[in-house]
């Protein structure tokens, strides 16, 4: 393997504890995935918080050399849907990105991920929901996982192991940038394409993806680029 591995029991967020080992610098590899069985403050984007339980839920970080750019976050994201789709081919008809990198079913999220960066590393937090069969009440509408899609169980440090290395050969090609065809794949996935989203009050019809990672939106005003913030699409959430 490309990168060292670190398998903690429980911890409080693995983003926290890998930003930890950097400011350290105890890391004797470049590229290090951090992984636990049990998350207990886990954080999504915006603040949120991250739902998990020990057995439920795959609780990821991987450290990775390159100062953050919003394109990493994406490539994120097409790289935990290359690896589902390839190991798990049930799901691979229904499952989908929405932009920026959560990973969706029909309405309802089975994968979030929150980058961070910290002295020109990128550190990025990854939760997929696995065996989990119920939700909290103020999530339950809109959380789904692949147990509840398959009814089978799955194992999560297999597969984080196997999304780290897609992960980690996807940023060496692309040195953390989207090049013409990742971008041309990313949008093909995209679940905001042709639909109306809504974002800062505004709405409009999402027609791409900039390379930079900017989601393109037509309004009334013309074309607007969103780089950040909250983006809610028509149908699903």
């Amino acid at each position: 393997m490309n990168f060292e591995i670190i398998h903690l029991k429980e911890t409080d967020s693995t983003n926290t504890y890998a930003k930890a080992l950097l400011k350290k610098g105890e890391l004797s590899a470049p590229f290090a995935l951090v992984f636990a069985d049990n998350q207990t403050k886990g954080r999504g984007r915006l603040g949120r918080n991250w739902e998990s339980r020990e057995g439920d839920t795959l609780c990821m970080s991987l450290i990775a050399p390159y100062p953050f750019k919003p394109a990493i976050t994406l490539l994120s994201a097409l790289a935990v849907y290359k690896t589902l789709t390839k190991i798990y081919k049930e799901v691979k008809k229904d499952l989908k990105i929405k932009w920026p990198n959560d990973l969706v079913i029909g309405s309802k999220k089975l994968c979030g991920i929150l980058t961070e960066s910290t002295d020109k590393v990128a550190v990025i937090g990854i939760g997929i929901n696995l065996n989990s069969t119920s939700f909290s009440d103020d999530i339950s509408h809109k959380a789904t996982s692949l147990k509840l899609l398959t009814n089978k169980d799955y194992e999560a440090f297999d597969l984080a192991q196997r999304l780290t290395e897609n992960l980690v050969n996807i940023l060496k090609e692309t040195d953390g940038t989207f090049t013409d065809a990742f971008l041309k794949e990313y949008t093909s996935l995209c679940i905001n394409m042709g639909r109306e989203v809504i974002f800062s009050d505004k709405s409009g019809i999402a027609t791409g993806v900039d390379k930079d990672g900017s989601l393109l939106v037509k309004t009334n005003e013309g074309t607007e680029r969103i780089s950040s913030g909250e983006v809610f699409v028509s149908g699903i959430y």
